[in-house]
């Protein structure tokens, strides 16, 4: 298991995902499938302000990540950036109101400009797989660096195909991150 998706066979060891690709991070926590009603409560905190149901979530990825902290030498959480223009339009970036609970829970520090979107683009939801690879290699960069902070716990809202995590940690690693983690509250069947 790499990214957290459930296998459809007892023979597999990973998803289809991640037998076809190689990935950027070492491994992912998500905690719930995206299912209803786990699937409209995260709907609710990115279109419909809210934000309160981030304190839940953000408690339960921290008790999944929790046991893998010090086996991991995890050291420090960031998140997946939202675009300004995004960020304004929603009044906060889920992903690091998630992010802030589960560094909070864990006793870890949170830094949210490891990473940051430079550009604004189309939702991720309304692109194919090669549109949605394309969308975001585009549009995310690396912010500032921590070189003291080399095992990283990227945070997310929703990992569905893992192209986002994927970049994401990406450019943590070529900022200088030895092993990048993610933790998200759902993962999708994603293909």
């Amino acid at each position: 298991m790499v990214c957290g998706k459930e296998v459809d066979s007892e023979e597999r060891e990973l998803c289809l995902d991640c037998e076809k690709h190689s990935r950027n991070f070492e491994r992912g926590f998500p905690v719930f499938n995206y299912v209803e009603p786990v699937k409209a409560s995260v709907l609710a905190i990115k279109y419909h302000n809210k934000k309160e149901y981030c304190d839940f979530y953000g408690a339960q990825m921290a008790e999944k990540v929790r046991p893998y902290v010090r086996r991991y030498g995890i050291d420090a959480v960031t998140c997946v950036p939202l675009h300004r223009r995004k960020q304004r339009q929603r009044g906060y970036n889920q992903a690091a109101v998630l992010a802030k609970v589960v560094a909070d829970e864990l006793g870890l520090p949170f830094c949210e400009d490891m990473l940051v979107r430079r550009k604004y683009t189309t939702p991720q939801k309304k692109l194919d797989n090669l549109e949605r690879a394309n969308n975001i290699k585009t549009s995310m960069d690396i912010g500032r660096v921590y070189p003291e902070y080399r095992n990283i716990l990227l945070v997310d809202d929703i990992y569905t195909t893992g192209v986002t995590i994927d970049v994401c940690a990406g450019l943590l690693k070529k900022a200088g991150a030895r092993h990048v983690y993610y933790s998200s509250v759902c993962v999708g069947k994603g293909c």
